[in-house]
């Protein structure tokens, strides 16, 4: 299997590994320095090596290749704080999505903070910043189903078949998601609530999501 990205911890290195490092960018392969603790924390080892390899296809930027891939991918329309992007980054990389669509227009600054709450996620999940009509389009054209959760759904998320090649729509704090895009889902989900605040954060609700998709393909 082809290696993606070879992680480096920073500091002094032996000499072949930085003999291997030097190879791998000569061929291409993307480098990442991290510190002693990530590298304890992705090591199966538990301890803090020197260096590691990510094998596997690495993150796409090309929309049409991440909606033909295989797994979970999300759509954010509108989102308009980096900290809830953040951490859908996050978990989203956590649970093993193929990767997020962020439908935003965005500064700099802003994407920097969300990379940073988002523990940097992009190093191993596919983040591609399209507008929202682009992207509903391309997952139509490689077959998706499109998964809608908003609070005028009459579907709960454990109705749904998530196993299925989809594409999951998540709306912006304040609008949601328009009536235009909405009516392009093949289904439309409505996470049940008991208080009186009519819906989660966004953060929550695609936490519930990723979740039950986990639940639904634990065997796949």
């Amino acid at each position: 299997m082809p290696i993606s990205l070879i992680l480096v911890r920073e500091g002094p290195r032996s000499d072949a590994v930085s003999a291997v490092a030097e190879r791998a960018r000569a061929a291409g392969v993307a480098i990442s320095i991290e510190s002693e603790r990530e590298m304890r924390r992705m090591s199966e080892t538990g301890d803090a090596p020197e260096l590691l390899a990510v094998t596997g296809p690495p993150p796409t930027h090309d929309l049409a290749t991440l909606m033909a891939a295989e797994g979970l991918v999300l759509i954010l329309i509108g989102l308009r704080y980096p900290g809830n992007i953040g951490f859908i980054l996050r978990s989203a990389e956590v649970a093993g999505a193929a990767g997020v669509v962020v439908a935003n227009d965005w500064a700099g600054s802003e994407w920097q903070e969300a990379q940073r709450v988002g523990m940097r996620a992009q190093r191993f999940l596919s983040v591609l910043e399209v507008g929202a009509g682009d992207a509903i389009a391309a997952a139509r054209s490689a077959g998706r189903r499109l998964v809608a959760v908003e609070t005028s759904g009459s579907t709960l998320p454990w109705e749904v078949d998530l196993s299925k090649s989809t594409a999951l729509m998540m709306g912006g704090e304040t609008k949601g998601i328009s009536g235009d895009f909405l009516a392009q889902a093949d289904e439309v989900v409505r996470i049940p609530t008991r208080g009186f605040i009519p819906s989660y954060n966004v953060q929550a609700a695609t936490g519930m999501l990723l979740g039950e998709w986990l639940r639904q393909t634990r065997d796949a």
